[in-house]
C-alpha cells in the first residue's frame, strides 16, 4: 500500500480528532479507532508501505523504519511533508499510543516541520534523529531508546538543537554520557535541573559555542572539557562510543 498525505482539510479533521480522543480518554471513555474515513480522503504518495503494520518496541525502531521506508536521496522531500507525516500518525496511531491508552496533545501526532516544534511529533522526530545517524545508529540511541508514546528527558533538551544533527561528536557525547547500555536505557539520575543533567549539558553546549567551532572537537576533546559537575555520569555504564 502507499502512504498517503492529508490535505489541510484533512489535517484539520485530524487534530479535532485527537482532541475529542485524547478529552474521551482523560474522561475514562473508550477512544475508537481513528476512522478509516480519514485515512482514505487523503492523496497518495510515491513511497509504499507494507501490509502489515509494523510493531514499534521504541523509537529507535521506528527511525529505522521509516529510513527503510523512505530513500535517502528523497530526505530533503521527505523530511519538509507535514501533511505525509501526520497521515503516517493517523496510521499508526494504536501503536505510537498504546493502543489509544496514552494519548498526548495533537502535536505529538500532527507534524509541525519547524525545529521548534517537529521534535514533539512521534514519528518524525525519530526518523530525523535516525537518519542523521546512518553512519553510526547507535549514537541516537540515547536520545530513541524509549517506548513511542513517552518523551525522554535527551530528546526534550536536545530535540530542537539544529547543531545535533549536523554534529556526530556531540550525539556521541551525549550517548557516552547518559546512556547505561547494561540497562539499555537512560542514566539514573540524568532527568531534572540538577548538576550534570542534559539540561546543564544543552548549557554547557551552547557556552563553548560561542568560542569554539564545535565542528573541530572530537568526542573525546569535548569529554576532556566537560566541568566536574558531570564526572558522576562519567563512570563505567557509559556507552562505548568511540
Amino acid at each position: 500500500m502507499k502512504a498517503r498525505r492529508f490535505t489541510e482539510t484533512g489535517v484539520a479533521a485530524f487534530r479535532d480528532w485527537v482532541i475529542a480522543a485524547r478529552e474521551a480518554r482523560a474522561s475514562k471513555r473508550e477512544v475508537a479507532a481513528v476512522p478509516l474515513e480519514l485515512l482514505a480522503e487523503a492523496t497518495e504518495t510515491a513511497y509504499d508501505l507494507p501490509e502489515e503494520n509494523p510493531n514499534f518496541p521504541d523509537k529507535f525502531a521506528i527511525g529505522e523504519f521509516f529510513c527503510e521506508v523512505f530513500p535517502a536521496g528523497s530526505h530533503e522531500v521527505v523530511r519538509l511533508d507535514a501533511g505525509m507525516w501526520s497521515w503516517l500518525a493517523a496510521k499508526y496511531f494504536d501503536q505510537i499510543t498504546s493502543d489509544r491508552s496514552k494519548i498526548k496533545e495533537p502535536r505529538a501526532y500532527v507534524a509541525d516541520i519547524g525545529y521548534q516544534e517537529y521534535y514533539r511529533h512521534l514519528l518524525l522526530a525519530p526518523y530525523l534523529i535516525y537518519f542523521s545517524s546512518l553512519a553510526e545508529p547507535q549514537a541516537s540511541r540515547v536520545l530513541l531508546y524509549d517506548v513511542p508514546w513517552t518523551m525522554n528527558e535527551v530528546m526534550v533538551q536536545f530535540g530542537s538543537y539544529q547543531t545535533l544533527f549536523k554534529n556526530k561528536d556531540i550525539r556521541k557525547l551525549i550517548d557516552r554520557l547518559y546512556f547505561d547500555t547494561a540497562k539499555r536505557r537512560i542514566k539514573r539520575g540524568a532527568g531534572g535541573k540538577a548538576s550534570g543533567t542534559p539540561r546543564r549539558l544543552m548549557s554547557f553546549v551552547r557556552q563553548i559555542e560561542l568560542n569554539y567551532d564545535l565542528d573541530s572537537i572530537s568526542v573525546d576533546r569535548m569529554w576532556q572539557m566537560l566541568p566536574a559537575e558531570f564526572n558522576k555520569f562519567k563512570g563505567p555504564a557509559q556507552g562505548n562510543l568511540v
